[in-house]
């Protein structure tokens, strides 16, 4: 279970802190090259995708919180 819960979690990771860069680069480019269409089109197309990998992988740092028995203020 462990096991799955932390390829689960580096998946999930991956792949919003991927979106997240797409995101932003799409947006600058629109910037750059003056289109609005862009810049507001990456994150419809692309921000509820990054918006629930970042929610789900969240949850599975809470949840690998109590499988691994982390305690607060361990480094």
């Amino acid at each position: 279970m462990k096991s799955l819960v932390m390829v689960l979690f580096k998946i999930g990771l991956v792949l919003f802190l991927t979106l997240g860069v797409v995101v932003v680069l799409v947006q600058a480019a629109g910037l750059v090259i003056g289109s609005p269409g862009l810049v507001s089109g990456a994150v419809s197309a692309l921000g509820m995708a990054m918006t629930v990998s970042a929610g789900v992988t969240g949850l599975l740092g809470f949840v690998m919180s109590y499988l691994f028995h982390w305690k607060t203020g361990e480094d």
